[in-house]
This record gives C-alpha cells, sequence and structure tokens, in this order.
C-alpha cells in the first residue's frame, strides 16, 4: 500500500497496541480518525481490527460524521490490499 491510496489528506503512523501491528490514521482538517492493528492469529492468518476514534465531538455532528465516513474509506483499502497480498 502506498500514501497515494489512501484517501486525500489522510496520512498514517506507527503506533503501539499489545495485540499487534498499529497503524493510525489522521486527516489535516479533522485530526484522528482511528486505529488499525493488525495481530497474528496463526501462522497462516492475520486479523485486522479497525477502531473509529470517538472524540469530544457527538456522534451526530457533521465532523465526526465526515470523519468516520473517511475513515471507513481508509478501512476499506487496508483491508484490500491486505487480503490481496495473501
Amino acid at each position: 500500500m502506498r500514501p497515494e491510496d489512501l484517501p486525500p489528506d489522510v496520512t498514517t503512523s506507527i503506533g503501539y497496541d499489545h495485540r499487534g501491528h498499529c497503524y493510525i490514521f489522521e486527516h489535516k482538517k479533522f485530526g484522528a480518525l482511528g486505529r488499525i492493528v493488525l495481530s497474528k492469529v496463526s501462522e497462516q492468518e492475520m486479523l485486522l481490527q479497525a477502531e473509529l476514534y470517538n472524540g469530544q465531538e457527538k456522534q451526530e455532528s457533521t465532523i465526526e460524521k465526515m470523519k468516520k465516513e473517511i475513515f471507513e474509506k481508509v478501512v476499506t483499502t487496508v483491508s484490500a490490499c491486505f487480503n490481496s497480498a495473501l
């Protein structure tokens, strides 16, 4: 996966999670979107867990809806790349 595969203005960084590899996604305008954790289940299986960031805004707010929509695109892209690599 390449940075240009992500939606516009979305960046990623490596984070820490005790379950496995953690990738944190942020949007330049909206801030933290969420994270994806890849955990090894067995030699042949990996588990992809997506966690939407819940900030101070109400979930019904326009900003939170935009963040959720953008993060859903990120998860779809990462999942597609992850599945094609298997």
